[in-house]
């Protein structure tokens, strides 16, 4: 019940008891009267209740910031999509800044019978509306939309208080039918408050979260529950370091991780932050005997983790990268594994042994 509905009915009660006090009874007409008014608090109730919820996101999102990391080509990076979106994966994330991922999804769009979801994202530290409307417009010609489904808002440095001003233009594109939803990007708890507070109509914000990484538990997940939005989770596997390929494995020196993926140079410094590699194996032993359990990998237990942990709070989806579909087998199993209590209970407490998550969202990468 909302707080208006809920003190309505307040003072009908004490209406009612001070006629029962002094002797007095309600006729036909003001208990019908009583009853209409309550029914239509209840009703205006869950019009607000609703007014609060936004769809539910996709379980998985495709993730394509790195499609011609292998193969440089277009062709073959489209056939991968068209893999995952033949194993029921229909939405795909990527980025105005993501060099030519927009334009692949396009030519993937004009290939594919059948609905797709493409999520993109402003990222900017330039508040003018212009900057705005061309991105916008550059990105509705490369995604070969009208419409983009979904924008999610980057904003560089918060010193600069002009992010309000930026998502504006955001809402007023959505206004006219270039945006279908509005999200935030990597926002932190009082950041993402901030838009909210000034009537930006948000639906989700894009967070990094892992076991690894667990900085959205410092006040984003609650935020995020409070204020009726979901979360997008990228690095759920920590760009690979959660994965059978370690378990049992001496430490990547320095110059080992250097010469990795983008990804695994990125999230080494979470995996660092959290505890020693010793620590790791520890946590990645105990991942595997959950996959054993459940027939499923470490990195599928890793990203189930995650879904199960949006699945109590604010809900949400998780966001897998790919380059082409050789873990296509491995993410549909993630996307449909269940942890239990007992599950939980084995990870939480390996977990607890590292560093409890230190800052906010982005805090570490910002500097």
């Amino acid at each position: 019940m909302g707080v208006v509905a809920a003190l309505s009915v307040w003072f009908l009660l004490m209406v009612w008891l001070a006629h029962m006090a002094a002797g007095q009874r309600f006729s036909p007409q003001r208990v019908a009267f009583v009853c209409t008014f309550l029914y239509a608090m209840h009703y205006a109730t869950a019009l607000e209740i609703e007014e609060k919820r936004c769809a539910p996101l996709p379980r998985v999102v495709i993730g394509c910031w790195q499609l011609l990391e292998r193969d440089n080509s277009r062709d073959a990076a489209v056939r991968t999509l068209e893999a995952y979106a033949a194993a029921g994966f229909t939405a795909f994330d990527t980025a105005d800044i993501y060099g030519p991922s927009e334009s692949i999804l396009g030519a993937f769009r004009e290939a594919h019978d059948g609905p797709l979801t493409f999520h993109t994202k402003y990222v900017t530290q330039d508040s003018s509306k212009a900057n705005a409307v061309a991105v916008n417009k550059q990105s509705r010609k490369s995604l070969r939309v009208e419409s983009l489904d979904l924008v999610q808002f980057h904003w560089w440095d918060f010193s600069d208080g002009a992010y309000v001003e930026a998502a504006k233009h955001l809402v007023d594109l959505r206004t006219k039918g270039f945006i279908g939803e509005v999200a935030a990007c990597n926002f932190d708890a009082k950041h993402l408050e901030t838009l909210l507070d000034a009537g930006v109509p948000l639906v989700a914000n894009q967070v990094q979260y892992s076991l690894l990484d667990r900085r959205p538990e410092n006040g984003v997940i609650a935020l995020a529950t409070k204020r009726g939005l979901q979360l997008t989770c990228f690095g759920t596997a920590a760009g690979g370091w959660l994965s059978d390929k370690y378990l049992g494995a001496p430490e990547p020196t320095r110059s080992d991780v250097s010469k990795g993926t983008v990804s695994l140079r990125m999230y080494k410094s979470s995996l660092d932050a959290w505890g020693p590699w010793s620590l790791f194996q520890e946590l990645l032993k105990t991942l595997r005997a959950v996959g054993d359990e459940l027939d499923a990998s470490i990195a599928a237990v890793a990203v189930a983790w995650v879904l199960d942990a949006l699945d109590r709070s604010c809900g949400g989806s998780v966001i897998l990268g790919v380059r082409d579909a050789s873990h296509l087998d491995d993410h549909v199993r993630a996307r449909d594994l269940a942890l239990d209590d007992m599950h939980r209970a084995a990870i939480r407490a390996v977990l607890d042994k590292g560093a409890a998550p230190r800052g906010d969202i982005w805090s570490r990468e910002r500097g």
